[in-house]
């Protein structure tokens, strides 16, 4: 039976999507290989998930340990490098192994994984490009770096296949790599919490606005939907809608001053684990997505799948998955008083045609289930995985 090692750079306790993603995949590929999986010391920010919450979700699945960085602050930036002798202890790890699974790390990690790959030709690793492969500043450190590591891969090219989540990143990956070794598989999410035929109207009295996702300005936009918000309330007295939070950032305090200057419209719940995030989604009606740039977006399948209509701002991941879909109302540019004007369009649907209201809904959520459950995505890897082992033998 094949050997797949799935070895997260970050702590798996940062509880992002992330990471979350990897259990889920550690656990699905349980049924068919030998699965372990690893990840570092590296934490974000704030722990998210204890280490008995991870062994629950786990279920079971080998965790092999982690490997320990050394961290260290130069001008306000966070850098991190690997002990010495965890380099000699991460390669002891994953030569036992056929495949490793990680994601496109930093130019130290990426340079190693290359080097373990030509001490040990058996070894094949797929590479996992779940972030987005450049930023609006052509020159900016993150884009040199992206493209410097794409460049390393495609000439030590041998062991190593490369997974994206989104079809735009294949198109441009296979410029540089074989595109046989390029392979699109969806970002699957877990389902099975949502309720999968049950539409109901969740109230006739007040529409229900929910966020959730990481609070900064930079990535998600929080800043300009902030604003969007307040101005929509200061324009519209006694407006029936209420907006909720869920996330944790450095927008924080920002998000508690709005609800408290709005207690009567705003609440906010702070983190909400995977498992407990699913209430909250399913008591509102409209998701608001204001991210900068998102190759994938987890969110918004998790919103579809409890029927919720999405505001979004054009990303990546919103296009690929939500164009020409009549329950996304898409913003033509990150803007305030845009994202306003979709709240007002979505609540004259929800207070004078119910009926293309709760049919928007519909769509939305059989769309989520048809499309993007986690099962899909396994045996998806399953088959990319058994290609490989017949590849390699």
């Amino acid at each position: 039976m094949v050997n797949v090692l799935i070895f997260s750079k970050g702590a798996l306790e940062n509880g992002r999507g992330g990471e979350i993603s990897y259990i889920e995949l550690a656990l699905g590929l349980k049924k068919y290989f030998n699965v372990s999986i690893m990840d570092t010391n590296v934490l974000l920010g704030k722990e998210l998930l204890t280490e008995a919450v991870i062994q629950k979700k786990l279920n079971g699945v080998n965790k092999i340990g982690r490997i320990y960085f050394a961290s260290f602050k130069i001008l306000n930036r966070v850098f991190t490098i690997p002990y010495p002798w965890e380099i000699i202890r991460l390669y002891k790890k994953i030569k036992k192994y056929d495949i490793i699974y990680t994601s496109l790390g930093n130019i130290k990690i990426n340079i190693l994984l290359i080097f373990f790959g030509l001490i040990n030709r058996r070894i094949r690793f797929i590479i996992r490009y779940n972030k987005p492969l450049s930023s609006e500043n052509l020159l900016s450190l993150y884009n040199i770096k992206i493209i410097f590591s794409i460049l390393l891969f495609s000439i030590f090219k041998r062991n190593f296949y490369h997974h994206t989540i989104s079809k735009h990143a294949k198109k441009y990956l296979d410029n540089f790599y074989n595109p046989n070794n390029v392979i699109h598989i969806i970002h699957g999410v877990e389902l099975d919490n949502f309720k999968k035929n049950a539409i109901e109207v969740k109230s006739q009295e007040i529409l229900n606005f929910i966020y959730v996702g990481y609070l900064d300005d930079i990535h998600k936009g929080l800043d300009v939907l902030i604003k969007a918000i307040i101005n929509l309330l200061e324009e519209n007295d006694d407006l029936p809608v209420f907006f909720e939070f869920c996330g944790a950032g450095p927008l924080k305090q920002k998000i508690r001053e709005l609800e408290h200057e709005y207690p009567k419209y705003v609440k906010y719940h702070g983190y909400v684990d995977n498992i407990n995030i699913v209430k909250f989604y399913e008591k509102s009606d409209v998701f608001l997505f204001t991210s900068r740039r998102e190759p994938f977006g987890r969110v918004l399948i998790e919103a579809l799948a409890a029927g919720l209509l999405v505001i979004c701002s054009k990303t990546t991941g919103s296009i690929e998955i939500l164009k020409g879909k009549d329950f996304a109302f898409f913003l033509h540019e990150l803007d305030f008083n845009l994202i306003k004007e979709k709240i007002i369009e979505i609540y004259n649907i929800w207070l004078k045609d119910p009926d293309k209201y709760m049919k928007l809904r519909e769509l939305a959520k059989d769309y989520a289930f048809q499309n993007y459950s986690v099962s899909q995505e396994i045996l998806m890897f399953k088959d990319l995985i058994d290609r490989i082992g017949k590849n390699n033998v």
